[in-house]
């Protein structure tokens, strides 16, 4: 069923027992990038996008449910982003495997379906709809891992190319991927006959500003270097100093720091414990 899924050996265990032997529903959490689509996918489900519905209507969640066929895997990705009072409503649905039709004022069966969630973020998500779910978290992808993953899907770039095309993604795949693609169209733009680190490197300067050595662009760096001067930072301190919103910071700078482990960046946004992180020292000479 994964035979095409590079790494998470955990995942793939648990979602298998899961889909063989279990009925609750099933929770997949990582981060934005990591594969949780890719696994739905891999299980046939039908995804279903809960960002288009709004507000605390649980009619707008049941219509796709009732529009099932029994068997079927419904994934619903970011559930963070439904209201807590849907959530409520789905898992007694869930629970009791009816929904209250207004019209007829009576309980109607759902299908016989199985309920896939996935979301980055836990902590919207109330205790009683975690505690439903068998939980499966996705970890970190190994750098050997990622290499295989972008020379699967580009079997023309050549081995020595890679490395820091895996240091510019932060540990994610989807980025490492879309990563790779530019490069090769940066290559052909340039005239490029083959692809080196070099050549990755100069590209991913003069194309993103990112350095190939470390895979920080230079908002990025600007961060740690401020970090590791002042002890901490806050988000509201990182959107200031790069003169953006508070919202920007966090999702173009501040997470990709926490998807790659650069930094312990806690939920709070500030940057701790720096001094206690593998690369400290790599972020110190380089200042």
């Amino acid at each position: 069923m994964f035979e095409n899924i590079v790494g998470q050996t955990q995942a793939k265990l648990a979602i298998q027992d899961w889909y063989t032997s279990e009925q609750q529903p099933l929770l997949i959490y990582g981060s934005s990038g990591y594969g949780k689509t890719m696994f739905a996918e891999a299980l046939g489900a039908k995804t279903i996008d809960t960002t288009q519905f709004r507000g605390d209507r649980l009619n707008t969640i049941l219509k796709p449910i009732k529009e099932a066929d029994d068997g079927d895997i419904l994934f619903f990705d970011e559930i963070h982003s439904l209201q807590a009072k849907v959530l409520e409503g789905l898992y007694k649905i869930i629970d009791k495997g009816t929904f209250y039709d207004t019209e007829l004022c009576m309980d109607l069966p759902i299908p016989n379906v199985k309920f896939v969630f996935a979301t980055n973020i836990l902590k919207p998500l109330p205790e009683a709809f975690k505690n439903r779910c068998r939980f499966v978290e996705l970890q970190k992808y190994s750098e050997l891992e990622l290499t295989q993953i972008v020379q699967n899907a580009n079997p023309d770039l050549e081995w020595d190319s890679i490395p820091p095309i895996i240091r510019a993604s932060k540990g994610v795949p989807r980025i490492a991927l879309s990563l790779a693609k530019s490069m090769k169209a940066g290559a052909i733009t340039e005239k490029y006959e083959n692809l080196d680190e070099g050549k990755v490197n100069n590209l991913l300067d003069s194309r993103f500003a990112i350095d190939g050595d470390t895979g920080l662009s230079n908002k990025e760096f600007l961060i740690i270097q401020k970090t590791v001067q002042r002890g901490r930072l806050s988000t509201t301190a990182i959107a200031n100093l790069l003169g953006t919103t508070i919202q920007d910071a966090k999702l173009l700078y501040i997470e990709p720091l926490r998807a790659a482990e650069w930094l312990a960046v806690s939920n709070q946004g500030v940057i701790p414990g720096y001094k206690a992180h593998e690369n400290y020292r790599l972020f110190k000479a380089t200042l």
